[in-house]
This record gives structure tokens, C-alpha cells and sequence, in this order.
């Protein structure tokens, strides 16, 4: 229980800070993956987006999810792919 109180806690904070980055289209596109996927993140997906969110600019991730620049190594992710995969879907449709 513990566990997965801390989780839906991170949930939570993720929804939050997805959707106040500074940039508007980041928040736009970053929180709108995290809001439409967000119960099914597990505990290993937030986590990669919680260090994505702590170790970058909002602009690098913007230029990352659209494509417009290349992921570093260390930021590509199972959870970094779906992100893009969002994106670009949300793009064609």
C-alpha cells in the first residue's frame, strides 16, 4: 500500500510539473501524454520521465519529443519513445 501510495503521489507531481514546464507547446504536448497515459505508468516510466524533467530544459525536451533534435543516449528511454510516438501520432491525426 505504501508503495503504491508513493506512486500515484509521483503520478500526481508528474501531471503537475508536465503541465507547468515554461513552454506552453511542452506543456501542451508533454502533459498531454502524461494525462492521457498517466494510470498506466508504472514506477520505472515515472521515473525516467521524473530524471527527464529534472535534468533538462523544457525547450531541449520540446526539441526532443517533436523530433527537431536528437535524444541524448541517456534519455532514451521505453517511456521517451512513447512520449515521441504521442507526439507524432497527435501530429498525423
Amino acid at each position: 500500500m505504501n508503495t503504491m501510495h508513493n506512486l500515484d503521489t509521483r503520478r500526481q507531481r508528474l501531471r503537475f510539473r508536465t503541465s507547468h514546464t515554461g513552454t506552453r507547446e511542452t506543456d501542451i504536448l508533454f502533459g498531454g501524454f502524461v494525462e492521457a497515459r498517466l494510470d498506466r505508468l508504472d514506477e520505472a516510466r515515472v521515473g525516467e520521465l521524473e530524471r527527464l524533467l529534472a535534468t533538462n530544459d523544457d525547450r531541449d525536451i520540446l526539441d526532443w519529443i517533436t523530433e527537431r533534435a536528437p535524444v541524448p543516449p541517456e534519455f532514451s528511454t521505453p517511456a521517451m519513445s512513447a512520449l515521441i510516438a504521442y507526439v507524432r501520432d497527435r501530429h498525423q491525426g
